[in-house]
């Protein structure tokens, strides 16, 4: 019998400056920390199942190279030993590129860490004073550079685009800079400030507030839209496959770990805030709040905050929004084999509205988006959602 893949993500929370654009689980100022978090990691590790054939380790943040590459180790190791079947493919961990925080590269690449994703943001200095970032485009290349020679050849870097201020050539030129670095993969995210209070993952710190208050009534949707065409167009002449939304990457480097959850395979989340999901209908996550995590952990508590079990629909519909992520988009077959309906008829109207309007196309088995719809994808996925049982409230 195949064995199930199963993927762990390790959140790490720690940051030395905490951006002002983020809304992760993050905790500035508390780096002294990070050895009783180690053990606290563990000690969650100890008590969760380990189901499946572990597959990809995740280390995210945070800042996750703020770890020495012996706590790293640690966790790589009892990951090791807690799954009965492990077939690492990938081993990824975030880094930032100042060099007041350098991370341990020859320490990390010994622990068992294969694969970079290096926080550069941008290689243009107004761009990352604009975002309030702790290091210049110059560490950025000497962290990529230190990252190479310590032996990492699986390197991915993300980068910023709808920075006001930011030109469409000041973009390309930014792009161009980043490419003669030679990554490996490219994440490019769009800057997104535009947030109503309730969508805040947690209370906006004052700072952040002021600067996000200022930097919004500066951004252009229409030259963001713009930036995302030219990305399009210039990392395709480099030789990267868009595959992904926010995603480019050269043959064979694509993010085996975020590819599951698109994917929407099983994952483990360790770690404060950290989700998880069974791979059927069941979803948890952790506290977010830094103690509470490392109480509950050292007295031997899974630190759950909550769960919610997904009915059919919702499961649907999340099949539809990660698949459209995809730029190969979704398999009607494979969505019949799961749901037992043609997203075709499940969503007639959704999907014919969406094709009449060029955001979607359909091609035989697959349903994807279109270059219009890639720029509009939330929009398209309105089409999509299910209505809310009668008398219930929607749960957000």
């Amino acid at each position: 019998m195949t064995p199930v893949p199963h993927h762990l993500y390790v959140h790490v929370p720690f940051c030395r400056l905490v951006c002002a654009y983020c809304d992760f689980v993050t905790v500035g100022g508390r780096a002294d920390d990070t050895p009783r978090y180690t053990d606290a990691l563990l000690d969650e590790l100890a008590v969760r199942p380990a189901p499946g054939e572990l597959r990809t380790v995740y280390f995210g943040g945070g800042t996750p190279s703020l770890l020495s590459g012996v706590q790293v180790g640690r966790v790589i190791s009892a990951a090791r030993e807690r799954w009965p079947d492990v077939a690492l493919e990938e081993v990824t961990l975030e880094a930032n590129p100042s060099q007041r925080e350098a991370p341990d590269w020859s320490g990390l690449r010994a622990a068992g860490v294969t694969r970079i994703s290096l926080g550069v943001q941008s290689l243009r200095e107004t761009d990352l004073v604009a975002l309030a970032r702790g290091h210049s485009a110059s560490e950025a290349r000497g962290a990529f550079a230190s990252a190479r020679e310590s032996g990492f050849e699986n390197i991915s870097i993300d980068l910023i685009y709808g920075i006001p201020g930011q030109s469409l050539a000041d973009w390309r030129a930014g792009l161009e800079a980043a490419l003669e670095l030679g990554p490996d993969h490219v994440s490019c995210y769009a800057l997104q400030l535009a947030l109503s209070p309730d969508e805040w993952a947690a209370p906006p710190r004052p700072g952040a507030l002021r600067w996000r208050n200022r930097m919004v009534p500066r951004q252009d949707d229409e030259l963001a839209s713009d930036q995302y065409r030219l990305t399009e167009d210039v990392l395709a002449a480099a030789g990267y496959r868009h595959y992904e939304l926010s995603s480019w990457a050269l043959p064979d480097r694509e993010a085996r770990h975020n590819s599951a959850y698109w994917a929407r395979r099983a994952y483990t989340g360790i770690g404060a805030g950290a989700h998880s999901y069974d791979g059927a209908a069941e979803r948890s996550w952790n506290v977010r709040d830094l103690d509470a995590y490392l109480l509950a952990a050292e007295t031997g508590e899974r630190p759950i905050a909550d769960r919610e079990v997904l009915d059919e629909q919702i499961r649907a519909f999340e099949a539809i929004a990660l698949g459209l992520r995809r730029v190969d988009g979704i398999s009607r077959t494979a969505f019949v084999g799961e749901f037992g309906h043609d997203p075709m008829e499940r969503y007639a109207a959704g999907v014919a509205a969406t094709v009449r309007n060029g955001l979607l196309e359909v091609e035989g088995d697959v349903i994807r988006l279109t270059s219009n719809g890639r720029l509009l994808a939330s929009e398209v996925l309105v089409a999509f959602v299910p209505e809310p049982p009668t008398g219930s409230a929607a749960r957000r």
